[in-house]
């Protein structure tokens, strides 16, 4: 997400990047890192990563448009052991990957998987 279009606000700006690249809104939020953490992109850049999961969200009819240099592919129906593929594969960006197995660890601490 880019902090600065959406203000400096980590949590305002998961919601608008939901909407615009899911097409979701609502649901129930986890920050999946501790409270005010945030972490480094790497080590050459200052862009920060705040990695949220979001659990029943709602289908959005008007969404926000992508930005511009944004091509995103919606897929639905993937399951835990297909993202551990996809993973391992190196088919996600590190980035991806890092989100998807903090939201893993989560989903298994609520006992939804």
């Amino acid at each position: 997400m880019e902090i600065d279009k959406h203000g400096s606000d980590y949590d305002i700006a998961a919601r608008h990047e939901l909407e615009e690249e899911c097409h979701l809104s609502g649901g129930t939020w986890y920050r999946l890192l501790n409270d005010d953490a945030s972490i480094a992109m790497d080590k050459y850049v200052v862009t920060e990563i705040v990695a949220y999961l979001v659990i029943d969200p709602v289908k959005v009819l008007n969404p926000r448009p992508l930005d511009e240099e944004e091509d995103i592919e919606i897929l639905q129906g993937v399951t835990v052991e297909e993202i551990i593929e996809i993973i391992r594969a190196g088919e996600m960006n590190c980035i991806g990957g890092f989100a998807s197995l903090l939201a893993i660890e989560k989903l298994r601490s609520l006992g939804e998987i």
